[in-house]
């Protein structure tokens, strides 16, 4: 097993206040491929697969790995070219992305557990292409450019590209998220505007405009979960600005309840629990909005005093960072530090960037006196 345990923090007053949220949890280091000596990584899958990148002491070598959940590491191979860009990596451990072949153009691929790239077709006469994002039943999505034309596509389990839907008037569009129903979110955009409007796809490709004001409305869309709800942010006709929104599957976006002008929403779990920011009095809070609209403030651990919220589970676990450390939070919006200490070395922080349904936490932690590394949380 190539997976290290660095350390366990001990249970200290604050923590035990806070109940179980780190209770037990240990941290783990994702070890590199021999030669390197630093690790980072930001692609976690439900199963516990692992993407991310090595450096060597010198930062001269870079490469691109797959750790498995037992924490065996894989370096990925690309398709000649000079550079590979893994985007996301879904319960079997199939990651999509892109790479470069030597001419100096960019093609979708994938990359099973020998980390081999599979290079996906282009639509027919569309010279380069991008997987965005694969899910549970090995749906990729992305884009197919030709030139300055750029348009969403879809590519089945066997890699069979097909277009999309156009938007109505648009002259190009973006495919971003895939649940695992196969419904797809993303954006158009207009001639002669610099607007573009979020989009959804429904799982036979057909389109629909998301946002809440008269078309083109500008508006984003963030996340998508299997029941089809989105979040993101939409231009407000009745109050004006830009506000954080969420959209059921059935409808556009609806403004989230204590939303202000320029907040956004960028994170939601299968409950439709959203995490976004918003202004109250004259701070930018990171806020919860649970599936009836009820806002709750995520707070700094006791001790700190700002914070960043990356991700969001399913059970309601939140983590990110407090004061430069890792952190967890729970539905209350109440925050723990995560243990990162570890004997014979000086922190200098931490970093938690996701969490998984099983609460396998990824992110990583940096020391003074040795290189960064990818680790996780169990």
């Amino acid at each position: 097993m190539a997976l290290t345990v660095a350390a366990m923090l001990p249970m200290g007053p604050a923590q035990s206040a806070q109940g179980t949220a780190t209770a037990g949890r240990v941290m783990y280091e994702l070890q590199p491929p021999e030669g390197y000596a630093s690790t980072a990584a930001e692609l976690l899958s439900e199963a516990g697969h692992v993407v991310g990148s090595a450096r060597d002491a010198r930062g001269e070598k870079f490469v691109q790995v797959r750790w498995a959940p037992d924490g065996t590491v894989t370096p990925l191979r690309g398709l000649g070219g000079d550079w590979l860009s893994p985007r996301a990596v879904n319960d079997d451990g199939i990651i999509g992305g892109s790479a470069y072949t030597p001419d100096g153009k960019q093609h979708a691929v994938t990359w099973d557990a020998s980390g081999t790239a599979k290079r996906l077709q282009e639509p027919e006469g569309y010279l380069q292409s991008i997987v965005e994002d694969i899910n549970n039943q090995h749906v990729a999505i992305g884009t197919a450019s030709l030139y300055s034309t750029t348009w969403a596509v879809r590519w089945d389990r066997d890699g069979k590209p097909t277009f999309l839907e156009q938007p109505l008037s648009s002259v190009g569009s973006l495919a971003t998220r895939v649940n695992d129903n196969g419904e797809i979110i993303g954006s158009a955009r207009f001639a002669g505007t610099s607007n573009t409007s979020a989009v959804r796809w429904d799982a036979n490709g057909k389109v629909m405009y998301l946002g809440a004001s008269q078309f083109p409305s500008p508006a984003s869309a963030r996340d998508i979960n299997n029941r089809g709800t989105v979040a993101g942010d939409t231009y407000d006709p009745v109050a004006g600005g830009h506000r954080a929104a969420r959209a059921l599957r059935c409808c556009v976006f609806r403004v989230m309840t204590g939303a202000s002008d320029g907040s956004g929403a960028y994170e939601l779990n299968n409950r439709d629990v959203v995490l976004g920011s918003t202004k109250i009095g004259d701070r930018i809070e990171t806020v919860r909005w649970d599936n009836s609209g009820g806002m709750v403030v995520m707070k700094p651990a006791p001790g700190t005093s700002w914070r960043t919220v990356h991700a969001l589970n399913d059970p309601g676990l939140a983590v990110g960072t407090s004061d430069q450390r890792a952190a967890i939070w729970d539905a209350t919006g109440n925050a723990t530090l995560l243990p990162d200490e570890t004997p014979g070395r000086v922190l200098r922080n931490s970093l938690a960037l996701t969490i998984n349904n099983a609460g396998q936490i990824l992110g990583r932690v940096s020391y003074w006196d040795v290189p960064e590394h990818a680790v996780i949380w169990r």
